[in-house]
């Protein structure tokens, strides 16, 4: 084979591997460029969820056989609420209603009457709160803090002689307390949060056959998950 048709082999080819690198690069800077950006988290808007706790509530009251009573239980219920970022700032607002099984019953033996066995429970309560938070720099994390009010129903029961008699009462509260809420996708965050409430003096006594009248004030620590979904 003649030596000039080697060499312009030889070049020919050189010149396509040199086009097939050049494309390669244009190809790799090309899918570089379509990257898309991270989405933006946005805490405004409405928002609703879930959450599941436990609770303790701890009980005082004026009578020397109760004088104080822990009630411990597990609570759940349901929350919705209203974010308003500016800046770093978070506002917002929320409302949760929760079931209830703190409680506790212990026994004691009076005179005459003998055995009497005293319980007390927290069927439901809920709050309505204002939120202030802080948007760390990432965006998906925010610390609040939290207060407002708290509503719920007390009862307090006795048994002696076979019969048990109960009263319900319905008391608000003052409420408080932080958080921190993490959000894990677009549209969904967690939280982990610890709320205080005090009833304050309960009404003017609570009487119950066989034990008297009790002036009794609730405090209590509910500490709970959430889920939350942003519409």
């Amino acid at each position: 084979m003649p030596l000039k048709w080697t060499t312009a082999g030889v070049a020919a080819l050189a010149l396509t591997m040199l086009a097939n690198s050049a494309e390669a690069q244009n190809t790799r800077r090309a899918v570089k460029r379509t990257y898309a950006a991270a989405p933006v988290v946005n805490w405004n808007g409405f928002y609703g969820g879930v959450n599941l706790g436990y609770g303790a509530a701890g009980l005082s009251d004026n009578l020397p056989l109760a004088g104080t009573t822990l009630m411990t239980g597990i609570v759940g219920g349901a929350q919705v609420g209203f974010n308003y970022r500016w800046n770093s700032a978070v506002l917002g607002i929320e409302a949760d209603i929760q079931a209830s099984d703190m409680n506790n019953t212990y026994g004691v033996n009076l005179p005459v009457v003998g055995n009497v066995s005293i319980g007390h429970r927290i069927p439901y309560f809920g709050t309505v709160r204002g939120r202030l938070g802080y948007a760390f720099t990432c965006g998906c994390v925010m610390a609040y803090a939290t207060a407002g009010i708290a509503y719920g129903a007390y009862e307090p029961h006795a048994s002696a002689f076979g019969l048990t008699v109960s009263q319900t009462y319905t008391n608000t509260a003052f409420a408080a307390g932080a958080g921190v809420e993490w959000m894990v996708a677009q549209r969904w965050s967690t939280k982990l949060e610890a709320i205080y409430f005090d009833t304050g003096n309960i009404g003017t006594g609570v009487t119950l056959p066989f034990v008297g009248t009790i002036n009794a004030r609730v405090r209590s620590t509910v500490t709970r998950l959430g889920v939350n979904y942003h519409f």
